[in-house]
């Protein structure tokens, strides 16, 4: 009956030693994490970026408030219609110049990008990293914005940033308090350069949690594997 007990006793043993060992082994160091999520919000960015690609390809309505048009029409009216016409193909070639150049932009700031808590990212709400990415750099990635877009809008004498304040002048005059239009035409295009972005890169982080194998990276897989069968 002893040995009976005794064995009993070491099959637990073992048993209990593997699972901690297996724990152990398969737990992804802090270094792993933070990787998975920056794997995660590189893949974001890029897939988000060709959507705004396809978005800015459609012509300026997608870039400028539905508002606007209006008054660009009544510019038209007085004899600015050329000039008009210039500035929105003007606009539409330089967020299409900022487009292409987001991926760097990005890259640039995933990589200065630090996790206080990445498990809590990893288990946190659909679009979490995303949405920690633009809380610590939407400001300085707006700022890069803007600085790329005042050079583009410079060239070819700059009839863009001429006729702007013309263009929102009008507008303001008709326009309530909180649909007024403020700021430079690059501090305006940047803004929802940078908006649209984060808003399809956090789509984009969604659909990659679903599945994250689909990624190809091992890392990936591993840490929200294990994190996912955790809270399952």
């Amino acid at each position: 009956m002893k040995k009976i007990i005794l064995s009993f006793l070491v099959v637990i043993t073992m048993t209990s030693s593997c699972k901690v060992l297996e724990q152990l082994a398969l737990a992804p160091t802090e270094l792993e994490t933070i990787s998975a999520l920056k794997e995660v919000l590189n893949s974001s960015a890029f897939r988000s970026i060709a959507t705004l690609k396809k978005m800015n390809d459609g012509g300026v309505e997608a870039l400028l408030p539905q508002e606007l048009q209006p008054v660009f029409g009544t510019l038209r009216n007085i004899g600015l219609g050329g000039k008009i016409d210039e500035v929105n193909k003007q606009i539409v070639s330089v967020s299409g110049v900022v487009v292409e150049e987001s991926g760097y932009i990005m890259a640039d700031a995933i990589k200065e990008l630090t996790f206080t808590d990445a498990v809590a990212v990893v288990t946190g709400g659909k679009d979490a990293a995303t949405q920690v990415l633009r809380e610590k750099m939407y400001i300085s990635v707006k700022k890069r914005y803007s600085g790329r877009l005042d050079e583009e809008l410079q060239k070819g004498g700059g009839d863009a940033v001429k006729y702007w304040p013309i263009a929102t002048n009008a507008y303001n005059l008709f326009a309530s308090d909180d649909k007024k239009v403020e700021g430079t035409l690059s501090d305006f295009i940047a803004e929802r350069s940078v908006d649209a972005l984060f808003m399809t890169m956090g789509a984009e982080e969604t659909e990659i949690r679903k599945d994250p194998a689909s990624l190809g990276k091992a890392v990936v897989t591993k840490v929200f594997d294990y994190y996912q069968n955790r809270q399952g």
